[in-house]
C-alpha cells in the first residue's frame, strides 16, 4: 500500500465508508416495499451496517476520549473531523504496521457498497413513475403488475456475505490492535515505567503535603486558642493548589471577625512549611519576638522549643528525604533576621496585615517572611508566612475576586446549574483532576473530613468567567472558640449525614466513604449534574451508563465509587495511595493531554 495515500487519508476513507453505508441503507429502505425478498436483503444489509458502525466507534475510541464527538462522527460520514489531519496521524501512530490492513478493509467496503448501489439502480424507474406526494409503497402497488424490475437476488446475497467477511476482519484487527497497544495492567504507581521519574517529585509530595497541612492546621488553631484570640472568629480558606519543593507551599485566605461580627480585611498569604530538621540552626536562631502586653521585660523572647526525638516509619522517612534539600545554602533561607514568632503576639492576625511590614527596601512582600509558627504534634514543622504576591504564590489567590467582598459559591451550587457554554470538556477533566488531587493531599487531615462532599468546596465567582473561577476552589474551616485539642475544631459533619452514610456502608457495601464521595463528585462533574451521595444505588447505576466524557472516565468513576484498586479500603495505606495516584490522577492527566492533542488539529 502506498505510504503517501496512508498519510493523506485513512480517516477520510473510513468517513467515506460510513457515508456510503448510510446512502445504501436509505435506498434499500425505499426498495423494500417491492417484495419480501428485497425486504429480507434490506434487513441483512442493515445488520452488517450496524456491525460496521459499531466497529468504527470502537476504533475511534483508541484515539478519542470524547464519546459525544465519536457518536456525532459515526452518525455523519460528512462530519468535519473525518478530514482532521491530526486525527489521521493519531490513528496511524496507534495502528502502526496495521494501517495498511485497515485501509484495505475500508476500500473493500467501499467497492462492495458501490456495487450494491449499482444493483439498486433498477428501482430508479419506480421513482420516475411516482406521482406527487404519493407514498413509495402505494407507487409499488399501482405499477408492480405492469413494470418489471431486474433485481438480482444472488448478487446481493454475495455482497452481504462479503460485507460480513469485512466486518469480521475489522473486528479481529481492532481487537488485536487494542490488545497490542494497551497499557500494562498495573495499579501501583511504582510499577508504571513511563512515570518512574515522576514519583519522587509528584507522588511522594502528596505525603509531605498531607503532613504539612495537618501541622499548619494545628499551629493556627493552637495559636487562636489563647484567651485574647478567643474573642475573634477566624475563617481560613485553604486553596487546592500547592507546591512541594524545599518544603511545602500552601495558599491561604484568612478572615478575622470580632465579637460584633464585623469582618476585617481578608488576608491573602502563602505559607512555606518545612520540617525543622531541614532548617539550619543559624536560620532558626535569627528570629525576633513580639512582646506580649501581659509579659514582663524579662519574658519578651519566645519560649525556647526543646528538640525531641521523632519516630517515623520508613515510607515517611523516604518521602522526607526526597523533598529535603541536601544542605540548605547559607544565607538563602526564607527566614531573615526580622522573622517574628507569632506565638508570642497577642493576636497575630494583626501582624499579617500589610500595615505591619518589616521589609528592607530591596525586598518585596512575596519574598519577605512576616512571621512564623511552629508545631510538634506530628512532625516538627515551622510554618513561614508571606504576603500574597503575583509571580510568587498561586495565581488563583492573587485574583482580584479573592477578597472580603468577593462572591462565594459552593461547588454543589455550581454543578446544580446548567453547564456553561464556555466550559469545555478539558475544563471538566481539569476540575476532576483538581478535586481528586485534593482528596489525596488532604484526606485524613482536619481540612477534609471522611464524610466530605461538594458542598465543602467553595470558589470565588469572577464575573461570568467560570473556568477562571474554578481555579479559586478551596476548603474552608472556622475557629470560633478556645480549644485545647486542635483536632476537635475540624469541619463538623451533622449526625444525620454521618448516620446515613454509616448505614449506607453496611447496606450497600461502601468500602471507603472518602473515595465514595470522590466518586460521586466525579460522577457529577462528568454529567454536570448534582447527584445525591446518599442514593447509592442510583449513583452506581448512573456510573454504569455511557458518560459524555468517554469510557475511560466512566470506568475511572466506577472504580473510585467502589474503591476498586486491589489494595484494600484504607486510604492511609501507601499502596492504596499509589494505586489512586496511578489509576485516577495519572489517568485524568493522560485524558487531558490526549484532548489537548486533538484540539491542536
Amino acid at each position: 500500500m502506498d505510504p503517501v495515500s496512508l498519510t493523506l487519508g485513512i480517516v477520510p476513507i473510513l468517513g467515506g465508508s460510513v457515508k456510503l453505508y448510510k446512502s445504501a441503507h436509505s435506498k434499500l429502505k425505499i426498495a423494500r416495499h417491492f417484495s419480501r425478498e428485497v425486504d429480507r436483503i434490506r434487513r441483512q444489509f442493515d445488520r452488517q451496517k450496524q456491525f460496521f458502525l459499531n466497529e468504527i466507534r470502537l476504533l475511534l475510541r483508541l484515539v478519542l476520549d470524547d464519546e459525544s464527538l465519536i457518536q456525532e462522527m459515526v452518525a455523519d460520514g460528512g462530519h468535519e473531523r473525518w478530514q482532521s489531519p491530526r486525527l489521521n496521524r493519531a490513528l496511524l501512530d496507534r495502528l502502526g504496521d496495521n494501517c495498511c490492513v485497515l485501509e484495505e478493509v475500508a476500500e473493500d467496503v467501499t467497492k462492495i457498497i458501490n456495487h450494491a448501489e449499482e444493483g439498486l439502480e433498477c428501482f430508479d424507474r419506480l421513482e420516475a413513475v411516482r406521482e406527487r406526494d404519493e407514498r413509495f409503497k402505494d407507487t409499488v402497488k399501482r405499477v408492480k403488475s405492469s413494470l418489471k424490475v431486474a433485481f438480482d437476488k444472488s448478487k446481493f446475497d454475495q455482497w452481504i456475505a462479503d460485507l460480513r467477511s469485512t466486518n469480521e476482519d475489522l473486528k479481529l484487527l481492532r481487537e488485536q490492535v487494542t490488545e497490542l497497544t494497551s497499557k500494562p495492567k498495573t495499579t501501583c504507581a511504582s510499577m508504571r515505567s513511563s512515570n518512574k521519574k515522576r514519583l519522587p517529585s509528584d507522588f511522594r509530595s502528596y505525603g509531605i503535603t498531607r503532613r504539612a497541612s495537618r501541622a499548619l492546621h494545628d499551629a493556627l488553631w493552637t495559636a487562636w486558642s489563647t484567651r485574647d484570640a478567643a474573642h475573634f472568629r477566624h475563617v481560613v480558606r485553604l486553596f487546592l493548589e500547592t507546591k512541594a519543593d524545599e518544603g511545602v507551599q500552601l495558599n491561604l485566605a484568612i478572615s478575622c471577625l470580632d465579637r460584633n461580627i464585623i469582618q476585617q480585611s481578608m488576608i491573602k498569604i502563602h505559607v512555606k512549611s518545612q520540617v525543622l530538621d531541614w532548617i539550619s540552626t543559624e536560620s532558626i536562631s535569627k528570629t525576633v519576638s513580639i512582646p506580649h502586653p501581659n509579659l514582663g521585660p524579662q519574658d519578651t523572647s519566645a519560649p525556647e522549643s526543646k528538640r525531641r526525638r521523632v519516630v517515623r516509619f520508613f515510607d515517611e522517612v523516604e518521602s522526607l528525604k526526597t523533598l529535603a534539600p541536601e544542605s540548605p545554602p547559607m544565607g538563602k533561607s526564607s527566614l531573615m533576621p526580622t522573622a517574628l514568632d507569632l506565638r508570642a503576639s497577642q493576636h497575630f492576625c494583626s501582624q499579617l496585615t500589610p500595615r505591619h511590614q518589616h521589609y528592607y527596601p530591596q525586598d518585596h512582600p512575596g519574598t519577605r517572611c512576616v512571621g512564623f509558627l511552629e508545631t510538634c504534634s506530628h512532625d516538627k514543622f515551622r510554618h513561614e508566612f508571606f504576603h500574597c504576591w503575583e509571580g510568587v504564590c498561586s495565581p488563583a489567590i492573587c485574583q482580584g475576586a479573592v477578597c472580603e467582598t468577593g462572591t462565594l459559591k459552593r461547588l454543589d451550587q455550581v454543578l446544580s446549574q446548567p453547564r456553561s457554554d464556555e466550559l469545555s470538556v478539558q475544563h471538566q477533566l481539569q476540575l476532576a483532576l483538581r478535586i481528586a488531587s485534593a482528596v489525596l493531599k488532604f484526606s485524613s487531615t482536619p481540612w477534609l473530613g471522611e464524610y466530605w462532599g461538594l458542598q465543602d468546596l467553595q470558589l470565588f465567582e469572577r464575573d461570568s468567567d467560570l473556568p477562571t473561577s474554578l481555579q479559586t476552589i478551596h476548603l474552608g474551616t472556622e475557629c470560633t472558640k478556645v480549644a485545647t485539642n486542635p483536632a476537635s475544631m475540624e469541619v463538623d459533619v451533622s449526625d444525620s449525614a454521618t448516620s446515613a452514610l454509616d448505614e449506607a456502608k453496611l447496606v450497600h457495601g461502601i468500602q471507603n466513604p472518602t473515595m465514595y464521595n470522590l466518586g460521586v463528585a466525579l460522577l457529577s462533574i462528568g454529567r454536570w449534574k448534582l447527584f445525591d451521595p446518599y442514593d447509592v444505588l442510583k449513583a452506581r447505576r448512573i456510573a454504569s451508563q455511557t458518560c459524555p466524557l468517554g469510557t475511560r472516565y466512566q470506568e475511572l468513576t466506577r472504580k473510585v465509587l467502589d474503591c476498586d484498586f486491589g489494595y484494600g479500603k484504607d486510604l492511609k495505606k501507601p499502596k492504596l495511595q499509589e494505586a489512586v495516584y496511578d489509576g485516577v490522577l495519572l489517568e485524568l492527566e493522560d485524558m487531558i493531554s490526549a484532548l489537548s492533542f486533538e484540539e491542536d488539529s
